[in-house]
């Protein structure tokens, strides 16, 4: 073939390999595995020159992985769990001018779901909620909220400041949520717990689950009817096979004799899950925990077995 022909050829080629990339991001971004242009955006782009009476004073400030620890030092790593992306910091005064300020903060995550979890590992369950983004509450110097892979943080720099400021933050929260892309629905998995837990006390968890190191990714959850410590998590991991070694540890765990209660013997449940064991602890009340693909189910501190194994039933059934 004359070598002139080779180069149609490979640009056909060039043209079907780039083609074929393009599908496959389009298809990564259908699915959510990569964000979306929207979601990449950058977080100053939220935050408005004025609201409420309030203006920008300055300019605003964008933290990376890198420098948060300059803006947050004693919190950084604990937002960095939650696969943080960057924090754009931005403060308001009256008409701009003055040292009582309010601050606010957005942080970007790496999902939906890992601002949800930081926002309920805040979550004050006594606080004043409002309806800004998917969920917020206010206190007397604080307003926090989360939508999306976002959330935001809002406080008053002064104890006694007036009355206005406390009216201003829920104005300059909103215009915030308004600017943000994102769902406000709850994140699919934490729609795996059952109905009927104690209100907001659900959570997702990265790590430590139980108190165990290797047991995180999870949603945990408070259920009075099961006890009134009594708590649910239910943990992903990334195969069947990794879930059946995590709760052959947990389990390896709990029948120690230093753990298990005076008298009490493990027994095994049979029809939740997978495999499933029940047992007394000296710590910890009655447990009862269950593997189901590429889920851990744990019920802890229930009142009693049967209590622990319905619980344990509703959960199971829940998860795929």
């Amino acid at each position: 073939m004359p070598t002139g022909f080779a180069f149609p050829f490979r640009s056909l080629a060039a043209c079907c390999s780039r083609r074929a990339a393009l599908f496959t991001l389009l298809a990564l971004f259908c699915s959510g595995l990569l964000p979306s242009p929207a979601a990449r955006a950058d977080a100053r782009a939220a935050l408005p020159p004025a609201a409420g009476g309030f203006k920008m004073k300055g300019k605003v400030v964008v933290y990376t992985p890198a420098t948060l620890e300059n803006h947050i030092d004693g919190e950084a790593e604990a937002v960095k769990r939650y696969d943080f992306r960057q924090c754009a910091y931005a403060e308001y005064a009256p008409n701009g001018q003055g040292n009582q300020l309010i601050t606010v903060d957005i942080f970007q995550m790496g999902s939906p779901l890992d601002a949800y979890g930081y926002y309920a590992k805040q979550r004050n369950a006594r606080a004043r909620f409002l309806k800004i983004g998917a969920e917020g509450y206010q206190e007397p110097t604080a307003l926090n909220f989360w939508k999306g892979p976002y959330y935001v943080r809002l406080a008053i720099t002064a104890s006694h400041a007036p009355p206005a400021f406390q009216q201003a933050m829920p104005k300059i929260a909103q215009a915030v949520a308004a600017k943000l892309t994102g769902s406000t629905g709850l994140p699919p998995m934490v729609n795996l717990l059952p109905p009927n837990h104690a209100p907001r006390t659900e959570q997702y968890i990265r790590s430590n689950i139980a108190a165990q190191s290797y047991i995180g990714n999870g949603v945990v959850a408070r259920y009075p009817s099961a006890g009134p410590q009594a708590e649910l998590f239910i943990a992903a991991f990334s195969t069947p096979a990794a879930a059946k070694q995590a709760y052959s540890r947990y389990q390896a765990y709990l029948t120690t004799p230093a753990n298990v209660a005076i008298g009490a013997k493990p027994a095994p449940l049979k029809g939740i899950g997978d495999s499933a064991l029940g047992v007394r602890s000296k710590f910890t009340g009655e447990v009862a925990i269950a593997v189901k693909g590429k889920y851990l189910v744990g019920v802890r501190k229930a009142k009693d077995a049967a209590s622990a194994q319905n619980l344990l039933k509703a959960a199971v059934a829940r998860v795929k």
